[in-house]
């Protein structure tokens, strides 16, 4: 299937402080995500990049990788989500840990997609990393977009006090994202959405224990053929 683009702008007390994409394709039984972020203004210079590998139905992650492009660096956050073996990897640069599987865990990005398909008005808990997150549904408000007048859906998360803006029409689009910081809120809203034919394969399932797609080809070995015209032996 076609790759969905959404565009979003970013606004921290009205003034522009970014730019954010989302990207997100359905492949079988998986869904690719990717997003990415661009900051100004008050918020820096710098970018973050997420992707996620889940699956189709239940929104379980399982891979999770950010990378984060700022002045001093790049930090670099990976996560293998593996069921089969009952293992969740992380590695942060140089630092490696391990811990069980005990929960069908979420990253950030398969979360919003979930929330995308949701159906139920009941509270919903979300297992994350370190943490669950609480979702619940606020009632609907009237949004003005560029893609015109929407009913969006609103949806409070906590902790952090984020809010996330679910249209209400089929695709359910994600309208509008506000998030909570120290000095204000910024909010991400939707300017364009868009297609493309592919999004880049990455986050291959459960590695060293799930099935796995896409790997590189033995190269097949050729024997020698015996040259012509030789000499033979009497």
């Amino acid at each position: 299937m076609s790759v969905e683009v959404c565009s979003f702008r970013l606004t921290l007390k009205g003034k522009p402080v970014g730019s954010q994409e989302l990207k997100t394709q359905h492949r079988g039984r998986d869904t690719l995500l990717e997003g990415r972020v661009h900051f100004q203004g008050a918020l820096g210079n710098g970018s973050v990049v997420q992707r996620s590998r889940c699956g189709s139905g239940e929104r379980s992650s399982q891979r999770f990788r950010e990378e984060a492009h700022e002045r001093s660096g790049q930090r670099t956050f990976d996560v293998v989500f593996d069921a089969d073996q009952g293992l969740v990897r992380a590695s942060k640069g140089r630092d490696q840990a391990t811990m069980p599987y005990l929960l069908p865990y979420r990253d950030p990005l398969s979360l919003l997609l979930e929330l995308r398909e949701r159906t139920s008005e009941e509270p919903l808990v979300v297992p994350m990393l370190g943490k669950e997150v609480t979702v619940q549904r606020a009632g609907e408000v009237q949004l003005d977009t560029p893609l015109g007048q929407r009913t969006a859906v609103a949806y409070l998360l906590h902790p952090g006090g984020s809010a996330v803006y679910v249209d209400r029409e089929s695709p359910h689009l994600l309208l509008k994202m506000t998030q909570r910081l120290n000095d204000g809120h910024v909010d991400a809203l939707l300017v364009k959405v868009a297609e493309e034919a592919e999004l880049e394969a990455w986050g291959e399932p459960a590695e060293g224990g799930g099935r796995k797609r896409g790997g590189k080809r033995r190269r097949r070995s050729r024997r020698r053929r015996p040259r012509r015209g030789g000499k033979q032996q009497g």
